[in-house]
């Protein structure tokens, strides 16, 4: 298990449905900066901040239009090697869908 369950401090929130294979952007709105080890997100448009754990900044960072979800769980197993492939894409695909729920993260145009 990743340990998405809780990736950001911040209120709960339910997540949208699962993503399409497609790429994801981060949205560009949103500001970062890196915070003892882990990377800390400003949503502007909300006024919220947010505190990614490794596990979601490695997913954050693979938001950038060229990553589709299988490429990302491709990546996130060969860092994350003691993970199967049905359990890294199940919290990814779960992780993806709370991050575009916030509107942290959007559908290519």
């Amino acid at each position: 298990m990743l340990g998405f369950a809780r990736f950001f401090t911040g209120p709960e929130v339910s997540a949208s449905p699962e993503p399409s294979d497609r790429p994801l952007w981060r949205n560009p709105k949103v500001e970062e900066a890196p915070l003892q080890g882990e990377l800390m997100i400003f949503d502007p448009a909300s006024s919220r901040f947010f505190v990614l754990n490794r596990t979601m900044t490695f997913v954050w960072r693979r938001c950038d239009g060229a990553h589709a979800v299988g490429d990302m769980v491709d990546e996130l197993r060969r860092e994350f090697s003691e993970v199967d492939r049905e359990t890294a894409e199940g919290d990814l695909k779960k992780a993806l869908g709370e991050l575009a729920s916030l509107g942290l993260v959007v559908d290519l145009p």
